[in-house]
């Protein structure tokens, strides 16, 4: 047998040693028609690992938060990745230095060869097997990811990371399979048929479309979330209830209020408050709350444009829907009307009040200028005894401020 059948042989064999029986099963059947495969349990065993590591990061274990479980592996993706991408730069930069090492070896070992005297067959021998060895390594470099510039591989595989990030957001993920599937296809994006395929992708798009192909393809990526995508996840509603408004006989306030049996208590409260009516006027209505329901009638007749507006002491559905959106009365206002211009108690405004009335007052009766609030009532209480016209003329009413009153100066 000849050298150059032996060498045949030889490369044969190593050929079919290097290909296990593994290999040719994936290479003639693909994944197989059955669900179960070889390994299933050591592979089970390992993402169930995995799957604990990653839920102990979110600070939820039994049960995992599956949302913070996408972030938190997608993080430790990230870090994979780019240790990747850096090992893939490191070794791109070395294609060079290896093949003129090669290169160079050979040369001297041919010169070596020649100086000392050996045969021409033997020097050739040496020249075929160091070419052998830089065409070898040549053909294991020659893949597109170490052809093209890194920053074109880091912009694609940094784009599409960011591009799925933002369409998560929109995707509620509640199980460990979903979870699982996010994580996959996060992972791929990260993968060298992945980014080969979108360089080569966006070349045959670029040449066929332009620009207007290349965005309709931006919006149909190889790597999706599309079976998961559901509506933006949005607040829970739930619903609840209106309360019951309790309306009893309110049998109490059919002094100071039209059909009190068909209105709401709280309302009724709520404006009592508002004509500043007290506690025990509230738990049972006197003279002094009927006054005050006038007072407020009054004012809306004079300055609502409701000349026909009845001044009966009951308040009708108007009269309830303007008092109980009153505030509550504050010290030194004792009816709606000094409740709603004089806020702050009457004292506020004292200086003008004192002006006001001295105009009116004889000489003896005249207010000082520091009067305080008692001083200032009882010459509101004289003042209205020299006023018969005064429509509103109660005399619960003889201290306090109405509209009618403080228009008859």
């Amino acid at each position: 047998m000849n050298l150059r059948t032996l060498s045949s042989i030889l490369i044969v064999v190593l050929c079919l040693a290097s290909c296990n029986r593994a290999s040719m099963d994936v290479y003639g059947e693909g994944v197989g028609t059955e669900l179960a495969y070889s390994g299933m349990a050591q592979r089970m065993s390992s993402q169930e690992a995995y799957v604990s590591y990653i839920c102990r990061q979110t600070g939820s274990v039994n049960p995992c938060d599956w949302q913070g479980f996408v972030l938190a592996g997608m993080n430790d993706i990230d870090n994979r990745c780019d240790g990747y991408l850096a090992w893939l730069d490191s070794r791109r930069r070395w294609n060079g230095p290896i093949q003129k090492q090669i290169a160079d070896t050979g040369t001297a070992t041919a010169l070596i060869m020649t100086a000392t005297g050996a045969g021409n067959a033997a020097i050739g021998v040496v020249a075929a097997a160091f070419g052998l060895a830089r065409n070898s390594f040549d053909s294991s470099q020659s893949r597109l990811l170490m052809e093209v510039n890194h920053s074109t591989v880091q912009t694609i595989v940094l784009a599409n990371q960011d591009r799925f990030r933002k369409q998560l957001q929109g995707i509620s993920v509640d199980s460990q399979p979903a979870a699982i599937y996010v994580l996959r296809q996060y992972l791929r994006l990260c993968m060298p048929y992945t980014i080969e395929n979108e360089i080569n992708t966006t070349i045959t798009t670029y040449q066929l479309g332009g620009t207007r192909a290349l965005a309709a393809a931006e919006a149909s990526p190889l790597i999706e979330l599309a079976s998961l995508a559901r509506k933006p996840i949005r607040p829970e509603i739930k619903l609840v209830r209106p309360q019951t408004v309790v309306i009893r006989d309110n049998e109490q306030f059919r002094f100071v209020v039209h059909n009190p049996e068909s209105t709401s208590t709280k309302i009724i409260t709520k404006a009592l408050v508002g004509i500043c009516a007290t506690p025990e006027e509230i738990a049972n209505p006197s003279k002094q709350t009927i006054a005050r329901v006038k007072v407020l009638q009054q004012w809306r007749q004079m300055s609502s444009g409701l000349p026909n507006k009845k001044v009966d002491g009951k308040m009708d559905s108007g009269d309830l829907a303007v008092a109980s959106a009153q505030p509550q009365c504050t010290p030194g206002t004792q009816n709606f009307y000094e409740a709603r211009e004089y806020p702050g108690g009457i004292m506020t405004t004292a200086p003008d009040l004192i002006e006001l009335f001295n105009g009116k007052l004889a000489e003896n009766e005249k207010l000082p200028a520091d009067a305080n609030e008692d001083a200032i009532r009882t010459a509101v209480e004289k003042l209205k005894s020299h006023m018969p016209n005064l429509k509103l003329n109660d005399p619960e009413l003889s201290k306090q401020l109405t509209l009618e009153f403080i228009q008859k100066f």
